[in-house]
């Protein structure tokens, strides 16, 4: 791949990360407004599309996280492990749409919802789409837990200075601010919030692949 078509292949990448944030700022506009659930919301819902240092927080994902993984925590693990899983689900599917618009002859403009939709729909992959919202409520509902044991206060500190001796501060910082992001939020909310994504995104997942009408955008 040529220097020119990586860097169209970027960009692409990027409109389809932005229109996939833009509609989740739609979907869930009153929690993007609400204060108690404004940090949740960003960071599941925008900073994981948008992770900062995402070459080098992949490389240590790959490569580094697998050679120390045994001497940490079952818990960090576990947690780290959903990111990662996450991530990597997220940016190859991602990737993929990006490959799938340039074959379309982007001319590098925004996407408009209708657009987006009709790429989301045209690339598939419903299975994979299944499994990506499954990941991210179990790692709402994981981080929600953790955040909200009165122990886990005690257990981030030793936890963040052994991520800084193995080598994976980077990826620990994705855990912690996943704690810290669901941490002000009530249990009611949070309870609400749950039902709300679980039923929009299977609805929006139905309607793409199932009946071929285009995903809802009406507010909840």
């Amino acid at each position: 791949m040529s220097s020119f078509e990586e860097h169209k292949l970027k960009q692409a990448k990027a409109e389809v990360v932005r229109a996939q944030v833009e509609r989740f700022r739609k979907f869930y506009a009153d929690y993007f407004h609400l204060e108690e659930t404004i940090s949740m919301v960003e960071y599941f819902f925008e900073t994981i599309y948008n992770l900062d240092g995402k070459e080098a927080w992949m490389h240590l994902a790959l490569d580094t996280y697998q050679k120390v993984k045994g001497m940490m925590k079952e818990t960090t693990r576990a947690n780290l492990e959903t990111l990662i899983e996450l991530n990597n689900l997220t940016d190859h599917l991602d990737s993929e749409m990006a490959q799938l618009l340039i074959q379309r002859d982007w001319d590098g403009k925004k996407l408009t919802r209708e657009e987006y939709d009709d790429l989301y729909k045209a690339y598939g992959h419903k299975e994979e789409r299944e499994k990506q919202l499954e990941i991210v409520l179990h790692n709402l509902r994981t981080f929600y837990e953790l955040a909200h044991k009165p122990i886990s206060a005690y257990l981030i500190r030793p936890a963040r200075f052994m991520a800084g001796l193995l080598g994976v501060s980077l990826l620990f910082d994705s855990v912690e601010k996943a704690y810290n992001a669901v941490l002000p939020v009530s249990p009611e909310i949070f309870v609400s919030f749950i039902e709300q994504v679980e039923r929009r995104e299977s609805e929006y997942l139905e309607s793409a692949f199932l009946n071929g009408r285009q995903p809802k955008e009406s507010s909840a």
